[in-house]
C-alpha cells in the first residue's frame, strides 16, 4: 500500500511539473529491476510508446483554446501481458492544459488495468447527465456513453461530507461555474484500430458544458511514436515474465511474437553470439543461462 501511495503522489507531482524527466532510450538498454515506468514526455504519441502496444491512449484535437502545460506524465506498475493484452497491473497518462483561469486535466489508463495514479474527485461532484460521444474517423465512427458531472453539491464546511441524494442533479451551467468532470471509456472503432479500451477522465475549470463535451468528442487514438517503443512498460513486464517464468528461448520467442515483438538470443551461458548491431525498438535480445532466459535487453 505504501508503494502504491507513493506512485500516486508521484503522478500528482508530475502533473504539477515537479518531476525530473526520464529520457526515452534511443539504443539497446538493460531491463531495470522493477516493472515500473515513471516518465514525463512531450507528446501523447511518446506517452503511448512508453506504455506499449497492448493498449491505447487518446489525444484531444480540440482544447477550447487551452494549451498543454509542461509534459505528459506516464506511469506503469506491475503489468502482466498475455496474448498481446494486459491482464494485470496499473497504468496512467496525464496532462494539464490551461489558459488564464481556465484549465483542463486529461488523465487516462488502459481500461483493463488499474489506475497507477487515481483521479481525485470532489465530494461535491454530482451528476449532470449522460451524453453520447462520437469517436473515430468519418465512415468508421462509433458512439460511446460519457457521464458528465459538476461540483455543485454544497457540502458543510464544518462537518463530514454528506452523501449526495440519488436523484440530485447539477445543471449544465454548473459545469462552468463549479467545475466539470467527464468520465468515459473510449474504444477503437474496429479491430483494425485496436488494441484495447481506454478509461478517460476530463476535469475542467471555467469551461462550459458544451466545450467539455466537444473536447471529449475530438479525442483521437494515438498510435505511439515509431522508434521510441524500446523499453516500454509492456516490454519491461514481458522480460520479467520471461525470467520469472524460466522460459526457454523458444517459449520466450513465441511469447514476444504474441505481442507483435521479435526476440533473438544474444548470449548462452556467458558466451556472446554473433548478432547484428542494428537498432530495433520492437526486439528483445535474450541472455540465456542453463537453458532459460535470465535477462533481456531491448532494441
Amino acid at each position: 500500500m505504501a508503494r502504491r501511495a507513493a506512485t500516486r503522489a508521484l503522478a500528482i507531482a508530475a502533473l504539477s511539473g515537479a518531476l525530473v524527466v526520464t529520457g526515452l532510450a534511443g539504443s539497446a538498454h538493460a531491463a531495470p529491476t522493477s516493472a515500473d515506468v515513471d516518465d514525463k514526455v512531450a507528446t501523447w504519441d511518446l506517452a503511448a510508446a512508453r506504455l506499449g502496444t497492448a493498449g491505447s491512449l487518446w489525444e484531444p484535437a480540440k482544447t477550447a483554446g487551452l494549451v498543454l502545460k509542461g509534459r505528459i506524465a506516464v506511469l506503469a506498475d506491475n503489468l502482466a501481458i498475455k496474448d498481446g493484452a494486459a491482464v494485470a497491473g496499473d497504468t496512467f497518462a496525464g496532462a494539464e492544459y490551461a489558459a488564464g483561469k481556465k484549465s483542463l486535466s486529461v488523465v487516462e489508463k488502459w481500461a483493463n488495468t488499474g489506475w497507477a495514479a487515481e483521479p481525485a474527485f470532489s465530494t461535491s461532484m454530482a451528476k449532470v447527465r449522460n451524453v453520447r460521444i462520437p469517436l473515430g474517423l468519418p465512415g468508421t465512427k462509433i458512439h460511446v456513453t460519457a457521464e458528465v458531472f459538476a461540483n455543485c453539491f454544497e457540502q458543510p464546511a464544518d462537518a463530514d461530507p454528506k452523501p449526495i441524494p440519488p436523484r440530485f442533479r447539477c445543471a449544465r451551467s454548473d459545469v462552468r461555474t463549479t467545475g466539470g468532470v467527464l468520465v468515459m471509456t473510449a474504444r477503437p472503432a474496429s479491430q483494425m484500430t485496436a488494441p484495447g479500451d481506454t478509461s478517460i477522465v476530463l476535469t475542467s475549470t471555467g469551461l462550459r458544458f458544451r466545450q467539455l463535451v466537444a473536447i471529449a468528442s475530438s479525442l483521437a487514438q494515438v498510435a505511439g511514436a515509431p522508434g521510441n517503443g524500446a523499453g516500454s512498460a509492456q516490454m519491461i513486464a514481458m522480460c520479467r515474465q520471461m525470467v520469472d517464468g524460466a522460459m526457454t528461448p523458444e517459449q520466450a520467442t513465441a511469447f514476444a511474437t504474441s505481442s507483435g515483438y521479435s526476440a533473438r538470443v544474444g548470449s548462452i551461458d556467458g558466451q556472446p553470439l554473433a548478432v547484428t548491431a542494428d537498432f530495433r525498438p520492437d526486439r528483445f535480445t535474450l541472455v540465456v543461462n542453463g537453458g532459460t532466459v535470465s535477462s533481456c535487453t531491448y532494441g
